[in-house]
């Protein structure tokens, strides 16, 4: 099965697999990736293989204890064999034409709001930036606290991590996947909020929300005003965002923590844009930015339409 159709989180350990047999480091990765998918027959298989290449290594083999579920079983001969049917894997359990639905629903309905209302480019910038805020913020909770339940926040990523997983007391495990929750959470809070405490600062200069006293910009004023004005995007926003919400809960991929930042980034420039287009006097070419940037389901589309069709049965 060529590289290319599996999903993004497969093709460079398959891909390292394929090009290097002996690599016992990219078996194991791949026996972990596959582990937290569910897939246990193919994990154990790559435990297997690290065990063959690596008989030391402890922790392939506590991962493979874990996942054994009585025997060897039916051996997957080759990596093409192991890695067939990976492009079927996906944590969503939302039906794809569901995350259309919820995408085209939230693009529809903010456009009449929007219409409706007479939204202006300082309603606009601040429903962003309110939504990366709370939706961000809310998407981070849920990612820490899905890993702390299961026992795996600040084990599973550091050296020896298994074996603590596997062999500590079960009172030394929560303890330490607590206080690593705790941390995290306090980190983000910290970092996270500071990023959006800077945004709110240049936003009010350029799209006065707030009046300034002459003080510090008192951010919590800005989150209050922007809660009772644009509630509404914030829920539209986490409606389109279901599934990333279902992601974040189902796994356990340190990575997905930093997807609140990328729409940070997007947030960022896009207030450049709505800057140019006002001072340009054009700010329905913003509402329409805005809505076709954040709302239009780009990617439930794409996934929609590159959709394998199903192979005709023989005859």
């Amino acid at each position: 099965m060529p590289a290319k159709k599996l999903p993004p989180q497969y093709q460079s350990l398959v891909y390292q697999v394929k090009r290097d047999p002996a690599n016992a480091d990219a078996w194991e990765a791949l026996g972990d990736r596959l582990s937290e998918a569910g897939d246990t027959r193919r994990a154990e298989e790559c435990y297997r293989r690290v065990l063959a290449l690596r008989p030391d290594d402890l922790e392939a083999r506590i991962s493979y204890q874990h996942l054994q579920t009585g025997g060897a079983g039916d051996s997957l001969n080759g990596v093409d064999a192991l890695v067939s049917g990976l492009e079927k894997l996906s944590l969503d359990h939302l039906p794809l034409w569901f995350q259309v639905f919820l995408a085209f629903f939230s693009f529809l309905v903010t456009l009449m709001l929007a219409r409706l209302q007479n939204w202006q480019t300082t309603d606009l910038v601040w429903s962003l930036w309110i939504s990366s805020l709370t939706l961000g913020y809310a998407y981070l909770l849920t990612g820490i606290a899905a890993k702390a339940l299961r026992g795996g926040m600040g084990l599973d990523a550091s050296p020896g991590g298994k074996v603590i997983q596997e062999l500590a007391p079960a009172p030394l495990r929560w303890s330490l996947s607590i206080g690593g929750a705790l941390f995290t959470l306090a980190f983000f809070t910290i970092h996270f909020g500071m990023f959006h405490l800077v945004h709110s600062v240049f936003l009010n200069q350029f799209f006065p929300l707030v009046r300034e006293s002459g003080g510090f910009p008192n951010v919590f004023e800005f989150i209050r005003v922007c809660i009772v004005n644009y509630w509404p995007v914030i829920l539209l926003s986490a409606l389109s965002q279901l599934p990333n919400f279902i992601r974040a809960a189902e796994t356990q991929q340190d990575r997905m923590l930093m997807m609140p930042y990328l729409n940070v980034v997007k947030m960022h420039l896009s207030i450049f844009v709505f800057a140019g287009l006002s001072a340009l006097q054009v700010s329905s070419a913003a509402l329409a930015y805005l809505l076709v940037l954040y709302f239009f389901p780009f990617g439930a589309l794409a996934t929609l339409f590159k959709r394998p069709k199903p192979a005709p049965e023989n005859a």
